[in-house]
């Protein structure tokens, strides 16, 4: 007799196997995962390459396949037979034992001693990354990843991160579990006791022996019937007339069901019929009494049950939570996509944070409110709900009222903003709202990074990192992140709106008592601060104007005098901050004791606390890495009248600069968590990261690319076709010959190269520069004949307007070319597969504008502390950052292993290795001495265009 086989209620679930599926009989019999292990003795400094690793079981002969399709067939005929005359299955058919086959889930491996799920074979670098990763959470210390584009870099990081949490959640509910058993008497000795407590939400074939409880029967029809259709002896209704003959007639020879009517009551059977109309009672049958559980049994699952309990509440609360940030939605967007794939998802519960700019389903109306953030406040006030409500308070907001509606039950296992903001709308209820809701229960929950990183945004969130797993990727930025974090501008007009507001506030003295302590401290505050501004305005008198600014900056030890002077200093700092942060948290959470008050106060008390907080905190221990700056913006002393108002409206705007030169003030308020790892594609060099965020990390690593060498050319240009040697820096592009080479270069990439080319550039500025020379010479339409051109905007809708056209040109016969700007969208944050991508030229070495004020700062702040702090030098931090861009231009080429395409580097500066050191490491291991002039890199053996024509006939090949 064949093995049992199992369909589920929904036949469309019963799928027959793809035939070019191998399951290796090793992995199927023995059901055990591969073990990898992996030394903590890795060097990462040294090269580690996994991708020749060969992970499979040694025994690879393939099991034989089964066609399903057949056995489907015979098994329903089996399992619901043709009608008999009592119209009742075979006693043997009804009670053939059903089972449903464990469902192969991925491919298993062991690392570091957890077992890892992934939905694919997974690469050596990702071997290398996950074992790093659980290391790391094992361990409570931090680490650095670095993992090119397309090397499965963002699966890794999710799969390590919730296998560990899986195999924690196991291991710590079998422990509470088997203390419970242990401290109650009654429960040792029994079976799947603790696997029962332990995992509440599974159910275990061994509970049966334990307990057996009384429970209606439905009669011993299909799981397919219907009370309807069936017989009288399974209704619990007397029938009104006897049964006809014609009811148990056989079906007919055909197999189709015949269907008889029902004679009506008190009439005759045909004349035909030779039985006469006797009339009969039905037989009054009663089941057996059935005997009642006893009470001891009933008490013992009681224990069991409220013993689940507990152990979930504890696990759950002992269990670190993770928290995964990328830079935008759009990335996690991908991340959520990956999670998707994930044999986690749906065992881990999750849910993604957003802002009320993209999460509010409310119409916004622009003249009512300011921003979403008012008119959500304004909108969420409670009020009393009339009798009949569910409620007795309500709001203006249906979907705020609603929003308990999106939940884990109600949501599909895994959603990204986009699906959550649409559930939301069909059901009215607030994806906002419910985000927030539902992370009290999530064990991972993705964010924009500065959602974890900006302490503002983190007490708004009510985000506690605190022994939580925190996941940061692409944190190349991670510096940048945190200075501007920290670095914030007050401006005297923000404080004078303010404290009308809080004066019309304050004006309520009867209804608003309890509130005037904190108010009148507030506005006390915030007019010393308007007075502080009105007597630093001599400064800048006779500074003179840049970019229409006039900027006049202290020594910080002068500039908190000048606080201290105004009664805003150190010392009364304390009685502001408690102030604020009763009106912060009355402004959240019930904003109808504060009527009037716009968001714009609301941010500016919290801008207040927070930067003086980073000032005075410790004892002042950062005091000295912030560079303090009165800015100001416009110029002239003239007033300027508007033709909507008839007050005066001044040019100027003054305002407060506190520039933040050391990250690690920011980034310390993430030490409190478990591990921090940061990942991208691009942190070379690792260096600089543990000296900015004063953090350690001992475990790094950075595997090479799992893109054969052969689908990848990588080189440099040093010569104008003229032979004059290419130095993009600001003063050669200013040059026209340069400009012109540029141009010629560029022009022949595009004729040898199918489909999409993407060209970075140092700035917008440069871009117009060239875009002008070439109109006049000629060779734009030259461009514009070889490639459908396009050039990256600043404006959001034009910039996602010309990025669709791109990408509906990059598939064309005639292709596109694109021109974009270092450290832009396209840069940073766009994905180019294939044919998207099949070259991408880099012009120049994009280093920071060194005019600007906080550039500017920085390189002194780097001076004076190198030593003490262990920092880079000004010209050594100015390389990092230049390099960092660079990778991530150049990282936008291949995307994944099948990718191929090829780099070209223009510039004479990468001939000297100190300008290819800071180059990523697969990038270095590509180029090799691959530096080329013009003349070489046309009629060379390892020439750009043979690679082309290379890979182009493979692809048609293919």
């Amino acid at each position: 007799m064949s093995s049992p086989v199992a369909i589920s209620d929904d036949d469309d679930s019963f799928e027959a196997p793809v035939p070019s599926m191998r399951i290796t009989r090793s992995a199927a019999a023995s059901n055990k995962p591969v073990v990898v292990e992996v030394s903590d003795e890795v060097d990462s400094d040294n090269t580690i390459d996994y991708s020749d690793t060969n992970l499979t079981s040694d025994d690879d002969s393939e099991l034989p396949e089964v066609t399903l399709t057949s056995k489907k067939n015979a098994l329903i005929k089996k399992l619901f037979p043709k009608s008999s005359k009592s119209g009742m299955s075979s006693a043997s058919s009804a009670k053939m034992p059903v089972y449903l086959k464990p469902k192969v889930q991925g491919f298993e491996k062991i690392i570091g001693g957890v077992t890892v799920n992934l939905p694919v074979e997974p690469y050596g670098c990702q071997i290398a990354l996950m074992f790093k990763v659980i290391t790391a959470i094992n361990k409570g210390q931090n680490c650095l990843l670095e993992s090119p584009t397309g090397s499965g870099k963002t699966l890794a990081l999710l799969c390590a991160a919730l296998a560990w949490q899986l195999h924690m959640r196991n291991r710590t509910a079998t422990d509470i579990a088997q203390k419970f058993q242990e401290s109650h008497p009654q429960l040792r000795g029994k079976e799947n006791i603790v696997e029962q407590i332990a995992s509440p939400k599974k159910s275990y074939v061994g509970l049966g022996k334990l307990f057996t409880f009384n429970k209606p029967s439905f009669g011993e029809k299909s799981i397919y019937d219907k009370p309807s259709d069936l017989d009288a002896s399974s209704s619990g209704v007397k029938r009104t007339e006897p049964l006809s003959p014609d009811t148990f007639e056989e079906s007919s020879s055909n197999g189709l069901v015949t269907i008889h009517k029902k004679r009506k009551l008190n009439t005759s059977f045909d004349s035909d019929s030779t039985s006469p109309d006797i009339p009969s009672t039905p037989e009054n049958t009663t089941n057996p009494p059935e005997p009642e559980t006893p009470e001891n049994v009933r008490r013992l699952y009681n224990l069991i049950t409220s013993l689940q309990i507990r152990t979930s509440m504890l696990v759950d609360s002992s269990i670190p939570t993770i928290y995964y940030g990328a830079r935008t939605h759009k990335q996690l967007q991908q991340v959520v996509k990956e999670f998707k794939r994930t044999f986690y998802c749906g065992e881990a519960k999750m849910t993604i944070l957003a802002s009320r700019e993209y999460a509010c389903i409310r119409e916004f109306d622009k003249q009512l409110w300011k921003t979403k953030n008012d008119m959500c406040r304004g909108c969420t006030k409670t009020h009393t709900a009339p009798p009949d409500a569910p409620t007795q308070t309500a709001t203006n907001c249906k979907p705020f009222d609603n929003h308990k509606a999106l939940h884990h039950g109600s949501l599909p296992a895994a959603f990204d903003l986009e699906e959550l903001v649409a559930i939301g709308e069909s059901m009215v209820a607030c994806p906002y709202y419910a985000a927030r809701s539902m992370a009290a229960a999530a064990q991972i929950v993705f964010c924009p990074y500065n959602y974890l990183i900006e302490p503002g945004i983190r007490s708004n969130m009510q985000i506690d990192v605190r022994d939580q797993i925190i996941i940061i990727d692409e944190a190349h930025n991670i510096e940048d992140i945190c200075r501007d974090a920290a670095t914030q501008t007050v401006t005297r007009d923000d404080i004078q709106v303010a404290i009308k507001e809080l004066a019309h506030v304050a004006d309520y003295r009867y209804a608003n008592q309890d509130v005037l302590s904190y108010i009148d401290i507030l506005l006390k505050t915030l007019k010393f601060w308007d007075d502080w501004f009105a007597n630093q305005l001599p400064l800048l008198t006779n500074k003179p104007i840049n970019n229409n600014e006039a900027v006049h900056t202290w020594q910080v030890q002068h500039f908190v005098q000048t606080l201290n002077n105004h009664n805003i200093g150190m010392e009364h700092f304390s009685e502001f901050s408690e102030s604020a942060e009763i009106f912060c948290r009355r402004l959240r959470e019930d904003p109808r004791t504060l009527y009037g008050v716009s968001q714009v106060t609301g941010s500016l008390i919290e801008t207040l606390q927070m930067v003086l907080g980073f000032l005075f905190r410790h004892d002042a221990k950062y005091l000295d890495d912030f560079v303090p700056a009165l800015v100001k913006t416009g110029g002239g002393d003239e007033p300027r009248y508007s033709q909507f108002s008839q007050h005066t409206q001044d040019k100027e705007t003054l305002s407060l600069r506190l520039l933040c030169m050391n990250p690690a003030v920011v980034f310390e308020g993430l030490k409190e968590a478990k591990c921090i790892i940061l990942a991208s594609g691009t942190l070379t060099p690792l260096i600089s990261l543990h000296s900015e965020l004063a953090t350690e990390f001992p475990l790094q690593v950075s595997p090479n690319h799992v893109i054969p060498p052969d689908r990848v050319w990588i080189g440099s240009l040093s010569t104008c076709p003229n032979g004059r040697r290419l130095e993009c820096n600001s003063r050669g592009t200013d040059q026209p010959d340069i400009q012109d080479g540029l141009g010629e270069a560029i022009h022949w990439v595009t004729q040898v190269t199918p489909s999409g080319v993407l060209c970075f550039l140092p700035s917008y500025a440069l871009i117009n520069k060239l875009v002008k020379r070439w109109r006049e010479t000629g060779l734009w339409t030259q461009l514009s004949r070889t490639k459908q051109v396009f050039v990256e905007s600043r404006n959001v809708r034009d910039h996602n307007d010309i990025m669709e056209d791109y990408y509906q040109y990059s598939a064309s016969a005639k292709g596109a070319l694109l021109f974009a700007v270092y450290r832009g969208k396209v840069s940073e944050g766009m994905d180019f597969k294939d044919h998207q991508a099949r070259a991408v030229i880099t012009i120049g070495v994009p280093y920071p504008n060194t005019f600007d004020m906080a550039v500017k700062e920085k390189m002194k702040y780097n001076d004076k502390y190198a030593a003490k702090r262990n920092l880079l030098s000004s010209r050594e931090w100015l390389r990092v950052q230049a390099y960092r861009a660079l990778n991530q231009a150049v990282g936008r080429c291949v995307r994944h292993r099948g990718d191929w395409g090829a780099v070209l580097l223009v510039d004479a500066r990468f001939q000297a290795p100190y300008y290819t050191d800071h180059l990523s490491k697969w990038v270095k291991g590509f180029l090799g001495n691959n530096h080329h002039t013009y003349e070489s890199l046309v009629n060379s053996d390892n020439s750009l265009e043979d690679f082309m024509q290379s890979m182009t006939q493979r692809d048609e090949e293919d």
